[in-house]
């Protein structure tokens, strides 16, 4: 759910052992948020606990993907450590390995939040190395190659999850539109565009047909207030960055364009 990360799991079961096969996850996403079939109700590491994070956007964060048996433990930095280049590019996963007794480790970052605010229920706070961060999902194996295989660029995928972010009012937003005029907006981007750069966004991507670019400052607070129970859309772009449909949106938002 890494955006960047291809992971490879072999595991020392027989070869028919679904468990056993070579999974590569290109799109588990920030927070286990942005891939589909993830769910705080499901099994998790400690009691979970809501948290309100401000003052998130082009807030640095980074995951570790701790992969078990049982699934994949996501952990992220979000409301615990800004993830500081020198501690994260220091970590040491076969050491983390060890630490978990896990069959594989993977970082997963780093990553920047766009909205201002966001309140999500987390688990436990584990340490890895000089990070710490917080336990926010488990992803079962199979889901986690299914979504790794079936998430194209700018496919509409489904998840389950419950999160509410803040785009805050005379905040710009990017968006993209689809030729139904349904609205997506960005809930984070990648290190390779800078925040300052992402008004030019639309000339980096390659959109299908009939799809558009945007950029508007907020004339109001934009809340998505997600729940597990209700249909969430959200697509992938090439670059692994993540975008949710706003429920009720058309182009015809009454938002300030850029």
């Amino acid at each position: 759910m890494g955006l960047n990360t291809m992971m490879k799991i072999h595991h020392s079961r027989p070869a028919s052992s679904p468990t056993m096969r070579f999974l590569k996850l290109s799109v588990i996403a920030a927070f286990g948020f942005m891939i589909g079939s993830i769910s705080f109700g499901q099994a998790q590491e400690g009691t979970l606990k809501p948290d309100t994070v401000n003052n998130t956007r082009d807030m640095r964060f980074c995951e570790i993907l701790v992969v078990k048996a049982r699934g994949i433990e996501v952990y992220n930095t979000t409301g615990v450590s800004d993830c500081p280049p020198q501690q994260w590019d220091a970590l040491d996963v076969r050491k983390i390995r060890r630490q978990f007794r896990a069959l594989k480790v993977e970082k997963n970052g780093p990553h920047f939040w766009m909205m201002d605010s966001q309140t999500v229920s987390f688990g436990t706070k584990a340490s890895f190395g000089d990070i710490e961060a917080r336990w926010v999902a488990r992803l079962p194996l199979l889901t986690a190659l299914e979504a790794a295989t079936g998430s194209k660029p700018y496919k509409v995928f489904t998840p389950k999850k419950t999160q509410r972010m803040v785009y805050a009012k005379g905040k710009p937003v990017y968006e993209l539109i689809d030729p139904d005029g349904n609205v997506y907006v960005l809930q984070a981007h990648e290190e390779k565009f800078p925040i300052e750069t992402l008004a030019k966004l639309g000339e980096k991507l390659k959109l299908p047909p009939g799809w558009k670019f945007r950029t508007q400052d907020l004339s109001e607070d934009l809340v998505l207030d997600l729940k597990s129970d209700q249909t969430i859309y959200a697509i992938g772009d090439e670059y692994h960055q993540y975008w949710t449909r706003i429920p009720n949106s058309k182009a015809t938002s009454a938002r300030t364009a850029n």
